[in-house]
C-alpha cells in the first residue's frame, strides 16, 4: 500500500476526531480493518476510499494526497488551434522551471 494512503486515512480520522471503531462502524468493516489500512498491513477496497472521502467531506484524490489536475476541454478546437494551446503551456512550464 502506498504509505500516503494508509497515512492519509488516519490523519483525516484524526483531524475529524473520529476513532478507529467509529470509522469502521460506518464503512460496515472492522476496526482491526481500519488498523492494517492505517498501518500499511492492507489495501482498503475502492468502495471503501471513496466511502471515506464522503464520510471525510473531501475527494478520493485528497484521501490518496494526490494534487488536482486542472483539465480543459479542447476537443472542439481545430487541430491548429489544439497545437497552439499546447505550445503556449509548453512555454509557461519552461518559464516556470527557469524561476524554480
Amino acid at each position: 500500500m502506498d504509505y500516503n494512503l494508509c497515512q492519509r486515512i488516519g490523519e483525516v480520522r484524526t483531524q475529524f476526531g473520529m476513532t478507529q471503531t467509529e470509522l469502521a462502524k460506518r464503512l460496515g468493516v472492522t476496526r482491526s480493518s481500519v488498523n492494517a489500512w492505517e498501518l500499511g498491513f492492507a489495501t482498503p477496497q475502492l468502495k471503501h476510499v471513496v466511502e471515506i472521502a464522503k464520510i471525510f467531506g473531501t475527494t478520493v484524490d485528497g484521501i490518496l494526497n494526490v494534487s488536482p489536475k486542472v483539465v480543459v476541454d479542447i476537443s472542439d478546437l481545430s487541430e491548429k488551434e489544439r497545437q497552439a494551446v499546447f505550445d503556449i503551456v509548453d512555454c509557461l512550464k519552461a518559464q516556470h522551471q527557469e524561476n524554480i
